[in-house]
Parts: structure tokens; C-alpha cells; sequence
């Protein structure tokens, strides 16, 4: 009985896994030598991906809540979110120039998800106190994917954000993320409760 979740967890991870490979490639394989204006249309994608992973992220706390579920999932995502905002901090005092405009998700940024991650975790923890493992389990898993995070985002550098494709990738990446965060961490309670099984 216990192996059709291990299965659906292997393919799960798989799927990210390529995913992720997909993205890292994505600007080598598209822009190969990008020029200073190429493929305009992606300047104004991000800010969608954004809005969508925001609202998909509140959206998905307050339904685990609803449903009574293990609050490690919304502490992950609400401590994830906060953890994208410090990692545009980061690139923001490493890499990023504000003379230019493409930049101005360094500025924007910190605010939207650090505002995003306060509220995800109000609405798990709000009338609910947490228990020790689920705070602990969130924050782990959340600060796992924000350290993944901020070396992609240090390992891409300026250059993804000046040339195509503008720091879509890093969008949609921040999305994938955040997907996982929220499912690795409602997994976080099944493992010791089968021990009791």
C-alpha cells in the first residue's frame, strides 16, 4: 500500500528535476547570442508569472488550511517567499545596476514577496498554533529552496536580466519552486504518522 505514493513521489521528482534542467537551459538553447533588444515580448511576461504564483500561493494556503492539513506546506511556501525577496536583495547588492531599468524587479520584488510570504503564513498559522516539527519542517524546507534560489540567481547573473530572456526563466523557476515547496512540505507529516501505523 505504501508503494503507489513512493512511486507517484519518484515520477513527481523526475518531472522536476527535468523541469529544472529545461529552465537552466532554456536561455543557451532560445538566446544562444542575444542582442541587447531580442524577443521584447519577454520584458512584460514575468509580472504575470508573478501574479499568478502570488495569488496561486495564498490560494493554496488558505485551502490547506480549510481542509485541516498539515501546516508545514504553508510555512514552507510563506518562508520561501520571504526567502525570494532576500535572494533579490542579494542580486540586487551583487550584480544589479539601478541606472538601468531592466532591474526594476530587484526593486519591486522584496516588497511583493516578502508582503506575499507574511501573508501565506498568517493564514496557516492565524487561530492555529503549529507544532514544533511543522514550524521546523517549513522553515527547512523553505530555506533549502531559497539557497537553491540564490545560487541559480548568482550563477546566472546579470546577464539573464539585461539580455533575453529578462529573468523569465527566474520567474517561472520562483513558480516551479514554490509548487514543490508547498507539496514537499504537506508530504512532511505522512512519513513519522506511518510509523504508528
Amino acid at each position: 500500500m505504501t508503494t503507489q505514493p513512493i512511486i507517484s513521489r519518484a515520477i513527481l521528482a523526475i518531472c522536476v528535476l527535468a523541469a529544472g534542467v529545461a529552465l537552466w537551459v532554456f536561455p543557451a538553447l532560445f538566446f544562444p547570442a542575444p542582442g541587447a533588444n531580442d524577443a521584447p515580448i519577454l520584458w512584460n511576461l514575468p509580472l504575470p508569472v508573478v501574479g499568478l504564483t502570488l495569488v496561486g500561493s495564498l490560494v493554496a494556503a488558505a485551502r490547506s488550511r480549510q481542509r485541516g492539513d498539515s501546516k508545514t506546506g504553508s510555512i514552507a511556501l510563506g518562508v520561501y517567499l520571504i526567502g525570494v525577496a532576500a535572494a533579490f536583495v542579494i542580486g540586487l547588492v551583487v550584480f544589479a545596476n539601478l541606472s538601468n531599468d531592466r532591474y526594476w524587479p530587484f526593486l519591486l520584488s522584496p516588497v511583493v514577496f516578502g508582503s506575499a510570504g507574511i501573508a501565506v503564513l498568517a493564514v496557516a498559522v492565524a487561530g492555529q498554533r503549529p507544532s514544533s516539527s511543522e514550524l521546523i519542517g517549513g522553515a527547512v524546507i523553505g530555506a533549502m529552496a531559497t539557497v537553491a534560489l540564490v545560487l541559480w540567481m548568482l550563477a546566472r547573473g546579470a546577464r539573464d536580466w539585461l539580455l533575453a530572456p529578462y529573468g523569465f526563466d527566474i520567474c517561472l523557476l520562483i513558480a516551479l519552486e514554490a509548487a514543490v515547496v508547498f507539496f514537499v512540505g504537506g508530504w512532511w507529516r505522512s512519513t513519522p504518522s506511518m510509523a504508528h501505523v
